[in-house]
């Protein structure tokens, strides 16, 4: 793919807007499979059983309305990276300022400290499976211990070396082939990921004597909580205690979290896929296919593992977990999230183990390399061909990017050593990107938002964000980021109320060449916009309905409730095709 990758930005970057809807949508799927999600569900079923997945299953409304809403239109765009789309839709040195600080927001905060929890996850999982004593002998290894720099240390010199050997062969084939070789490689790894998942909680289940009775050894060694750990729904009325999510978390999450993304619009990496795409059609139809693999094939694998966990290392048991090695203890407490990998190293055979190791060294590679692809994009295409050197040619720009590449990889890498949690990571990241969520959505529906509607949600959300965690530092974390979103939207309204919109022509450009629909002060016909996006509205119903039906009707199946999963999966189907049809006759 090097020779094809260096044609020029498009085609490192976008891969000349060529690829089919499958293809984008499965590398979508595959960086959002990455090393430290099995490990967070593991934990999060844990403490708090399936329901508490309600986190990230409240997302599915926000994958929905970037599909319904947004992803033909990113496409339309015509832009490289979503930060450029700014200089379409603003105007102004507020405009150019905001591109400029987005450019490096997203691609060394943001972008690097997910690739810091996720590097923090692969710690974790190399942990009880490689140690390079075996490898180096015993004087060398010690050596090289003693002169490792401790900055530069995860955790151990074995988890260290192993992390920077899988990082550098992604440095190499990212930087070369650029983005058709990371999303030729992620169909491969995603492939690989998704089947190994599945062996495994079938293994599992296997292991503890078949579905029927994992859900009897729950219920023996839980019998008070077993019923609320299993429960797909959240707690209704007066929240009982144990292992359900409380009904203001899971409105929390229904109501403000999936709007309060940073990625409402699907900005960030999901518009770099969206824009590889062949046409708008292909857009909605990849991000449709990342939707449902994102919640109905990759749910429920994850969460039969982290049951069986439970059972093979019971909550309430620490001297049953030293037994089992003590690797779960973490300081004198339970580390959850080490029941999956421990879980493997347990009960698969050989050569079963080592591809289920490899298939976790898959999607973290899966998300390394789309994280540094597309870190690198931001920095060539906003920062350095739009201030630094308008005038460079397209093979100085190819080398940009490849030495951008290196260089964001270098930066991840020095940041994620310095971690100490991925919980904290992921609260920090939540709670200072909550600002830019209303922001994205009012800039495709309403003429009046500009510059400022981003400035000052992000402005607002930085400011909540460090002086709430300080002072309240044991507070509910679901409630902070939710006070955090709401406060920094409201800001964004009233801030965009009090500021002048963007100039006539800037509108009009922007119109002319995405088509949007919504509230646009006569520039747009009203009558066929509402139109518009009545039948958006409706189709957005129906993908939710189509998501949620075939997550919840494996969920049944595995339950081995066979009438809901019957019905469940007919719901799917009833729904499913109806949408594809209007995606195809959609303007």
């Amino acid at each position: 793919m090097t020779r094809r990758a260096g044609k020029g930005l498009d085609a490192y970057f976008l891969a000349d807007r060529s690829l089919p809807w499958w293809w984008l949508g499965t590398s979508i799927v595959a960086t959002t499979f990455a090393a430290d999600t099995p490990l967070a569900i593991t934990g999060l079923t844990a403490k708090g059983g399936i329901s508490a997945n309600w986190f990230w299953w409240s997302w599915a409304l926000t994958w929905v309305t970037i599909t319904v809403f947004f992803a033909s239109k990113w496409r339309k765009s015509q832009v490289l990276t979503d930060v450029e789309v700014i200089e379409l839709r603003y105007d102004g040195a507020a405009a150019k300022g905001l591109r400029i600080f987005k450019a490096f927001f997203l691609s060394i905060i943001i972008n690097c400290v997910i690739m810091g929890w996720v590097f923090k996850a692969m710690n974790k999982i190399t942990t009880p499976f490689i140690q390079w004593k075996g490898f180096l002998g015993e004087a060398s290894y010690a050596q090289l211990a003693n002169a490792w720099p401790s900055f530069l240390m995860f955790e151990n010199i074995d988890n260290t070396l192993t992390i920077l050997v899988i990082f550098a062969v992604v440095v190499i084939y990212s930087s070369l082939g650029g983005i058709r070789g990371v999303i030729i490689t992620d169909l491969f790894q995603f492939f690989l990921a998704i089947t190994m998942a599945i062996i495994f909680a079938v293994y599992a289940v296997q292991y503890v004597g078949g579905l029927d009775n994992m859900y009897v050894e729950l219920e023996e060694m839980y019998p008070n909580e077993s019923q609320n750990m299993l429960s797909f729904l959240p707690a209704i009325g007066e929240n009982p205690s144990g292992f359900i999510l409380p009904s203001l978390t899971f409105l929390l999450y229904m109501c403000v979290f999936w709007w309060g993304r940073h990625d409402s619009d699907g900005s960030g990496f999901m518009a770099q896929r969206i824009n590889t795409a062949k046409t708008p059609a292909d857009a909605q139809k990849g991000s449709l296919w990342f939707t449902l693999a994102f919640f109905a094939l990759r749910t429920w694998p994850w969460i039969i593992v982290a049951l069986v966990t439970m059972i093979v290392f019971p909550l309430d048991d620490p001297a049953r977990l030293h037994e089992l090695g003590g690797e779960m203890m973490q300081g004198g407490e339970i580390d959850r999230e080490m029941g999956y990998p421990l879980l493997m190293k347990h009960i698969l055979p050989a050569g079963l183990l080592g591809l289920m190791f490899t298939s976790l060294l898959a999607a973290f590679m899966s998300t390394a390399d789309t994280h540094i692809n597309w870190g690198a994009s931001y920095i060539v295409n906003d920062v350095y061909k739009r201030f630094l050197k308008p005038e460079a040619t397209a093979k100085e720009l190819i080398w940009v990017s490849r030495i951008s590449v290196v260089a964001i990889s270098l930066v991840a890498i020095i940041i994620a050593s310095q971690m100490t949690s991925i919980a904290e990571a992921w609260k920090f990241f939540l709670a200072i990107s909550s600002g830019l969520g209303i922001a994205h959505i009012l800039r495709w529906i309403w003429w009046r938002a500009n510059a400022w509607t981003e400035i000052s949600g992000m402005a607002t959300a930085l400011i909540l964000s460090l002086s709430l965690y300080s002072m309240y530092p044991d507070a509910n974390g679901d409630y902070l980021v939710a006070v955090i979103a709401i406060t920094s939207g409201i800001v964004a309204i009233i801030v965009t109320l009090i500021t002048p919109a963007s100039k006539d022509e800037t509108l009009n450009t922007f119109i002319a060449r995405v088509k949007p629909v919504g509230f646009w002060r006569g520039k747009v016909d009203y009558a066929d916009s509402m139109q518009k996006f009545k039948r958006q509205g409706l189709m957005w119903v129906l993908a939710l309905v189509t998501t949620y039906s075939a997550m919840f009707s494996i969920g049944h199946f595995l339950k081995l409730n066979w009438g809901t999963g019957i019905a469940l999966l007919g719901l799917f189907l009833v729904t499913l095709f109806p949408l594809i049809k209007m995606i195809d006759t959609d303007e």
